[in-house]
């Protein structure tokens, strides 16, 4: 008797934030789920680490976002009363930049359309409102009182668990080396040492999307960010526990972004990457990087310490336009296409795993997906 590959109703590729949450809302009805992961969990490779990401509701990325973030908020505090844990914490967020950003309008009408809580404040109002950021003449702020942060390895390992005892099962590295559709329709997916049938196929891959689907020639882009914590000058400074979130568009159209001091420092960020052509060869940490954001530290934050305790690399996997791709594979639809989230796309990883499950189940994607189609794509 030969050979017979194992059968489930649903794989998922990818046991990064998306695919957890995908595959937790999967449990939540019949059927077999399996979950297949390159590495470990709550590895560093990738995109879902970081100890601590924001959630902003007032969205300066577009007015698409803003119904997925309010469902993502909801679902995420749900995961938190779930399981006794806390995933998100409403630290609040501010958004700043020169009075005249274009992205500061677009938060605000952002928070308009969808009557959003929200308050604007000059640079002495915001001065005296955030005293850990250092404001200037020609600034302005928007205060987004609805905005957080999230505890990415904490809300992963959540929804792990959460799937797993509803019958998810996990397979650690078992990296997928290709999948294809067999004559009756179904997905044999292929991992070196193992194959697996499935009904559905959910490829949340992250960076490693385009190994999976090379036919599909997806214009993206993998960059590589660094992102640093740094401790307070004064260890008795109070600020920077009590701090909001952040994020701070620049005149050139760059953005810096920080996170409050959570036991390991005050987290920076920023939008000077590097590209990544080999992802099994990926580059060290760059000075420039580092540069500058102590550029940025000295005249915004200029009570931290100049030098970073740590530092952690992470993948962007850009669109042209830094939007998402959610959407059926173009041959047939039981296979769903979800990465490319362009270094913005945790937050809302809690309603998009709600939404491409109900989608997997239906045989097509909630309205919500709709703005994230796939691009024009050539195909051999």
């Amino acid at each position: 008797m030969g050979y017979r590959p194992r059968e489930y109703d649903h794989i998922v590729v990818g046991a990064g934030a998306l695919g957890t949450s995908t595959a937790y809302h999967l449990s939540g009805h019949a059927g077999r789920t399996l979950v297949l992961e390159r590495f470990y969990e709550n590895h560093a490779f990738g995109s879902s680490h970081g100890r601590t990401r924001i959630l902003r509701t007032a969205y300066a990325e577009g007015t698409a976002y803003v119904p997925l973030v309010l469902r993502a908020r909801r679902l995420w505090l749900r995961l938190g009363r779930e399981t006794g844990e806390e995933i998100f914490r409403p630290t609040g967020v501010v958004l700043a930049a020169p009075s005249n950003s274009a992205a500061l309008a677009r938060a605000r009408a952002s928070a308009r359309r969808y009557s959003l809580s929200s308050e604007s404040f000059d640079p002495e109002g915001a001065r005296e409102r955030f005293p850990a950021l250092q404001f200037v003449r020609g600034d302005a702020a928007l205060w987004d009182p609805a905005g957080g942060i999230l505890f990415p390895e904490r809300a992963i390992r959540a929804y792990r668990r959460l799937a797993h005892d509803r019958g998810v099962a996990f397979r650690w590295n078992f990296p997928v080396t290709e999948w294809r559709r067999t004559s009756g329709g179904r997905i044999l997916v292929s991992t070196k040492t193992r194959e697996y049938l499935a009904h559905s196929l959910v490829l949340a891959a992250g960076a490693w999307l385009p190994t999976l689907v090379p036919s599909l020639h997806l214009p993206l882009e993998v960059e590589q960010q660094t992102m640093y914590w740094f401790r307070a000058r004064d260890q008795r400074d109070a600020p920077f526990r009590a701090m909001p979130a952040f994020v701070w568009y620049s005149p050139e159209g760059g953005y810096y972004y920080g996170t409050p001091d959570v036991g390991n420092g005050v987290k920076i960020g920023g939008n000077v990457g590097q590209r990544v052509r080999d992802l099994d060869h990926r580059p060290l940490p760059s000075l420039r990087e580092l540069r500058s954001i102590q550029r940025f530290l000295k005249s915004r934050l200029p009570g931290l310490a100049p030098e970073p305790r740590r530092g952690a690399r992470c993948l962007y996997t850009n669109t042209p336009d830094k939007n998402f791709i959610v959407d059926f594979h173009p041959g047939g639809a039981n296979v769903v296409i979800v990465s490319a989230c362009s270094g913005h796309g945790f937050k809302f990883a809690s309603a998009m795993g709600e939404l491409i499950a109900n989608g997997v189940r239906r045989g097509s994607l909630p309205r919500l997906l709709a703005p994230f189609g796939l691009p024009t794509v050539r195909r051999d």
